[in-house]
């Protein structure tokens, strides 16, 4: 069971840690809106993953069929991050020129479900990473292995990025709203890149 949790801990620590759509999402989200619209992208990422591993594990097939449609998810994860790229320097510029901190929107969960499931390197994930340790989860310690394998990786991806999350709307209050401006206009060249990203792979 300890090769079980070791194999959650490092799959959660990657999948939080890695430098993508979702992270910069959760990070634009505390700096501009607090650290409940984090962390609530941040649950809607992992019920995104839920809906996903379900299939991943007991149809792979599912997932290897949608991954080979990989030029129309990108297509559509490219306009959704343009569109937040769109709204991150609209943040920045209204932080910019005056102190009022963007209202908080009620559907900060949704962009974390559509920001996970109209990432391509999500389905990617799934099929070349997540199914394979959750076998041998379940292979190294049966239906219990696997249930833990789920829990431990589910927590430390989410807890991590909470953590993360938290910092960064802290610091918000402490740099001033001019260097929060600026750190969300970055946060929008990022999102617009990943667009451009997506494009690239999709129609390469």
């Amino acid at each position: 069971m300890g090769e079980v949790i070791w194999l959650g801990v490092l799959l959660g620590v990657g999948a939080a840690l890695s430098v993508g759509p979702i992270f910069v999402t959760i990070l634009n989200e505390a700096a501009t809106r607090g650290f409940g619209a984090a962390f609530r992208v941040i649950l809607g990422s992992a019920t995104a993953d839920v809906a996903l591993l379900l299939p991943a594990l007991a149809f792979a097939w599912v997932i290897a069929a949608v991954a080979q449609a990989a030029f129309w998810v990108g297509l559509v994860g490219a306009a959704f991050f343009l569109w937040l790229a769109v709204g991150a320097i609209r943040d920045a510029v209204r932080l910019w020129r005056a102190k009022s901190v963007p209202n908080a929107e009620g559907w900060a969960f949704w962009k974390g479900v559509i920001g996970n499931l109209a990432n391509p390197l999500t389905w990617t994930f799934w099929l070349a990473t997540g199914t394979p340790a959750m076998l041998r989860a379940e292979h190294l310690a049966g239906p219990a292995g696997l249930a833990v394998f789920t829990v431990t990786w589910f927590v430390v991806a989410s807890g991590l990025e909470a953590v993360i999350a938290l910092a960064v709307a802290r610091s918000g209050h402490r740099i001033g709203h001019r260097a929060q401006g600026a750190f969300i206009a970055v946060s929008g060249v990022v999102f617009a890149t990943l667009a451009g990203l997506m494009l690239t792979r999709s129609t390469g």
